[in-house]
């Protein structure tokens, strides 16, 4: 049976944002050098292995699970050099993984699917080690441009509401396609404590990220403006991305 995500070109995609996939792995860099040790990763919903690269110079044993077949075999073709990735089929809220198995796991571009948040960090709590590390990005429903344009509408109790939003078409929901929700970062926040994890810090992400800037400066200066935009940016939820580091309570199993 086909996965939802076989139809689409995500490799298209990506080659159209490269600031936004820098922007990403900044963010990652900073939060892995906050987590030891450094043995094993799963990168859930990881697709065609598009941060493989990247985080396998880090972790010495690497893990893409993702329920496409389709992206799963351009990873394994696309990765086939780097000798510490494999490629394995499964999704949430289920993983095909034994118990307490990664000292760290990431969920990228995968939380706008979800409806649940909470029961896919409660499995992604129980595939991780004793003090395991889960790294998780979610599309930020109150970022600086939504809170603006929320205002402008009257609607002042935006950021109040800790509902997700919906952000797909009328035609697309009618169809039944995936869903794509933007969460609030609060409500996450909260999901992840619920699911026994601790919150240890927040990043806010691609705050750069609009095509008039891209346009107009040089994409090494928007990077470096970013790497000390989200540390400074994180509280104030300004981003549209935003990422969460969680540590796994000591007394869970």
């Amino acid at each position: 049976m086909n996965a939802p995500y076989d139809s689409y070109d995500y490799l298209s995609y990506w080659q159209k944002r490269n600031f936004e996939d820098c922007c990403e792995r900044e963010a990652l860099k900073y939060f892995f050098s906050k987590v030891e040790p450094k043995g094993s990763i799963v990168d859930i919903g990881g697709g065609f292995g598009r941060l493989a690269d990247f985080y396998s110079g880090f972790f010495k044993e690497c893990l893409v699970v993702d329920p496409s077949k389709k992206l799963l075999e351009i990873g394994e073709e696309r990765c086939q050099k780097i000798k510490n990735v494999s490629f394995k089929e499964g999704t949430l809220p289920k993983l095909p993984v034994k118990d307490g198995s990664f000292d760290v796991a990431i969920m990228i571009r995968v939380s706008h699917h979800l409806e649940d948040p909470f029961s896919s960090f409660k499995e992604i709590q129980r595939v991780l080690k004793k003090d395991g590390y889960f790294i998780v990005e979610i599309a930020n429903k109150i970022h600086f441009l939504a809170r603006l344009k929320a205002c402008l509408k009257g609607d002042f109790s935006y950021c109040q509401n800790l509902s997700s939003v919906e952000k797909r078409s009328w035609d697309n929901i009618k169809s039944g396609s995936i869903p794509f929700l933007n969460h609030h970062p609060l409500k996450i926040i909260d999901d992840l404590k619920k699911a026994g994890f601790l919150v240890e810090e927040t990043l806010s992400v691609s705050n750069l990220r609009h095509s008039f800037l891209k346009l107009i400066l040089p994409g090494a200066f928007l990077i470096n403006i970013e790497k000390k935009l989200q540390k400074l940016l994180a509280p104030y939820f300004f981003g549209p991305s935003f990422f969460i580091l969680a540590r796994k309570r000591i007394n869970t199993i």
